[in-house]
């Protein structure tokens, strides 16, 4: 009735306990690996840019060659992409990396990085403006999900764009959504101006309801990558996976290479 305490064998026992539920865990997995692209599961944690570009695209290529294999994807901020990969919950993680490059625990490689173009409906004030300054853009909403430090000192007191939570670290735009398939349709419907590889919005840019702004600024890309632990095996179905992605991120990158030709030029 007074609760109970473990005696100092209770806690040695509780300690080893854990290591040895670890290392059973850890076993499990390296037999699985030995039994190839037959069978398995795979699971994904991806931030938000990567998963509307290539990694949910890259499950159906990974299904038509590995149509027996389990797959979970999540999509989660970058911060708990990396938390899921270094607890060793998920076997891959794709996301932002420019917080984590120096982090010995984690093995990274990077993806290649996607122009952004800022975008607005099509009648927006700013539509047909030349030579835009980044203080022009931040006079309006900004649309887009959480974002790294970085980019509250780059966007500065521009409270209209979107404001630095001090407790999380992150930049929160004054609209911020968690998944990007929103913000194309929200920018087409109100002065609210988004910051995003093309390809996201192919669609409504070729039919006209968004246009893209005339500025262009030397760090507007993309910058993720794979993220795995370095003391974990990569299983093969989580290779043939990363080859999948790797396949999608070179079709996108050509879409949004023809969009920026196609629409730039004008």
């Amino acid at each position: 009735r007074e609760g109970v305490v473990p005696t100092e064998y209770g806690c040695l026992m509780i300690e080893r306990g854990r290591e040895i539920i670890e290392w059973s865990k850890g076993l499990q997995r390296e037999i699985s690996l030995m039994q190839g692209l037959g069978i398995g599961q795979l699971l994904v944690a991806a931030g938000p840019y990567p998963h509307m570009i290539s990694v949910g695209p890259a499950l159906s290529r990974l299904m038509t060659r590995c149509p027996n294999v389990q797959l979970r994807l999540e999509q989660l901020s970058p911060r708990a992409t990396i938390a899921k990969v270094l607890e060793g919950t998920v076997d891959l993680g794709i996301a932002d990396v420019r917080d984590w490059l120096d982090d010995a625990r984690l093995q990274i490689e990077p993806l290649p990085p996607h122009v952004g173009v800022w975008i607005c409906r099509a009648g927006h004030p700013l539509t047909g403006k030349k030579k835009l300054a980044l203080e022009d853009v931040l006079q309006y909403p900004l649309v887009t999900c959480a974002m790294p430090r970085q980019f509250a000192d780059l966007f500065g007191e521009h409270t209209k764009a979107g404001q630095l939570d001090h407790d999380s670290g992150q930049f929160f735009p004054a609209i911020t959504i968690d998944s990007l398939m929103l913000g194309p349709g929200i920018v087409a419907t109100s002065d609210a101006i988004m910051l995003t590889p093309p390809c996201i919005a192919a669609d409504e840019l070729r039919r006209g309801k968004l246009v893209i702004l005339d500025l262009r600024l030397p760090w507007q890309k993309t910058n993720y990558g794979f993220i795995f632990k370095r003391d974990r095996s990569l299983s093969p179905v989580t290779k043939e996976y990363m080859t999948c992605v790797r396949e999608e991120e070179a079709q996108a990158m050509e879409v949004g290479t023809r969009l920026l030709d196609e629409f730039m030029s004008r």
